[in-house]
């Protein structure tokens, strides 16, 4: 079979995989708490930029289940197989057509399945690189412009695609240059900065959440660790694979000839420069799978300009064997019984998102007594969320992460009512029990798995004020100094009066 036909198969089996894996694997804590996002739509989200939130709120009006709100995820590799084929063909139009297939059957493709704020950004980081690259083609502004936007739709993505904006910087200063060039450089950045203004807009009104979270917050007391650069030199090990690394290794000589072509230059600095920054990060953090995977196209698109036929064509078939034997794997766990994660740590996430629906038939009749509904986390209560259909919001302080429940909840308007709080470990009473006139806890087993409810009645909303929405407040809400902002939501929310000393010093 030609290269060209192989991709054509490849592109209908990889989506057909996609969509069993959508259909079999439980929502995830981090896909049910977007879920969250979409339900409130705004200009943006406690956590990251608002454009996964505005996926998911278009898609809820197909429906709910798992395969229609993960579609982009199941498309987004078809979408980019294409694009990179389209773009290569003019070179080299079987060495295209393999590059492609390698990359949809990767395994960083096959099983990204999941909807998170990585999907946008990487569809919009695909299309931004390739509109620059058909601008510089056909000198057009008009792909510069169309170029820009999608670079501020991943911009509105999450906050990774400012490292595109410097691998495009860098790109400009190593490349010739012409009038044109430089028009359209500029060009591409005028037309992202309305979707940064939107983002800045929206900060300044919500406390700047999502900068303070993703710049500061999230940050604090990382230190430097040796381990940290080994797992992020073994995690591009592992999305490169050793063959193809072999390969790169082997034309090493003649890659600084390649980076004289203008095509080969611009997809390398939009690789290669956020590699640099990943691996200075990785010092101090570790860095997670899926903070690359915006990138990894690129690497793609490199792989045609550097390998032959032949040894694009053996990549491919070990890549093949390597994503069957991970997706032989799936199957494996799938059908083994829950029971064989017994004595793990896990079993208790796992029997809660597999059996979620009969959690909710545990809840329901509590809620028909009037009980608010509450989980202990951010995670079980957007999947129990997701899951029941309707809102539960977070009782306690909660985690640095997913705190978009503060802009939800109005803890002033439970004053005097029943509260329940659904929890998977044995909850310590003292935790509650100043919260209200009386309290109770009730248990139910499933797949050997204890589950606990805190039955609350008569909440004091004051005493919670005092004793968890100010230390919440102080934690999460000190806007430094020297950020201008709008009244913050929450300290006025909770607070009135009280504003001025929200600031961090």
């Amino acid at each position: 079979m030609n290269p060209q036909a192989t991709l054509r198969l490849v592109l209908l089996a990889t989506l057909a995989i996609k969509l069993v894996l959508a259909f079999i694997l439980p929502m995830s804590g981090d896909e049910a708490y977007f879920i969250v996002w979409a339900k409130h739509p705004d200009f943006g989200f406690y956590d990251h930029p608002p454009m996964a939130g505005w996926v998911l709120n278009l898609l809820l009006y197909f429906g709910s289940s798992e395969v229609v709100l993960r579609l982009p995820a199941i498309l987004l590799s078809t979408i980019i197989g294409i694009g990179i084929y389209r773009l290569l063909k003019p070179h080299d139009e079987t060495k295209a057509a393999l590059a492609a297939t390698l990359f949809l059957v990767s395994p960083l493709n096959i099983l990204n399945v999941l909807i998170t704020t990585d999907t946008p950004l990487i569809l919009f980081a695909f299309l931004s690189a390739a509109s620059f690259y058909k601008a510089q083609q056909k000198t057009s502004l008009g792909w510069y412009a169309l170029s820009g936007a999608f670079f501020g739709m991943a911009f509105l993505s999450k906050y990774f695609a400012v490292l595109l904006g410097l691998g495009y910087l860098a790109y400009f200063i190593i490349s010739d240059k012409d009038r044109q060039k430089t028009l359209g450089f500029i060009l591409v950045f005028l037309a992202a900065l309305p979707f940064a203004l939107v983002n800045l807009y929206w900060n300044y009104t919500h406390c700047w959440d999502n900068v303070l979270f993703n710049f500061y917050t999230r940050n604090e007391g990382e230190q430097l660790s040796p381990g940290k650069i080994a797992i992020f030199l073994g995690t591009q090990l592992y999305l490169m694979t050793p063959p193809l690394v072999y390969y790169l290794y082997k034309h090493r000589a003649g890659l600084g000839q390649k980076f004289r072509r203008d095509d080969f230059k611009l997809f390398a600095c939009a690789f290669l420069l956020p590699m640099a920054v990943f691996a200075l990060l990785s010092l101090k953090k570790v860095v997670g799978l899926h903070w690359v995977l915006a990138f990894y196209p690129f690497f793609y698109v490199l792989l045609h300009h550097v390998l032959s036929r032949e040894e694009l064509a053996k990549s491919l078939n070990f890549m093949a064997w390597f994503s069957a034997a991970h997706l032989a794997a799936i199957i494996v766990i799938a059908f083994l019984p829950m029971e064989t994660w017994k004595n793990t740590k896990l079993y208790d996430g796992i029997v809660f998102m597999f059996k979620n629906d009969e959690i909710v038939e545990k809840v329901k009749p509590y809620e028909q007594q009037q009980f608010l509904l509450a989980a202990d986390g951010y995670t079980p209560a957007a999947i129990i969320s997701y899951h029941y259909g309707r809102n539960f919001f977070v009782f306690g302080e909660g985690s640095l992460h997913a705190r978009q429940d503060d802009m939800i909840t109005d803890f002033r308007q439970f004053a005097g009512r029943n509260i329940l709080i659904l929890k998977k470990s044995a909850p310590d009473m003292a935790q509650y029990s100043p919260y209200f006139t009386k309290t109770e806890v009730r248990q139910f087993v499933l797949r050997g798995v204890p589950f606990y409810m805190v039955l609350g009645y008569g909440f004091n909303y004051e005493q919670y004020r005092e004793k968890v929405l100010r230390q919440v407040k102080n934690k999460y809400y000190r806007v430094p100094a020297f950020l201008p902002h709008a009244p913050c939501y929450f300290c006025e929310k909770y607070f009135p009066g009280e504003c001025d000393d929200s600031k961090a010093p």
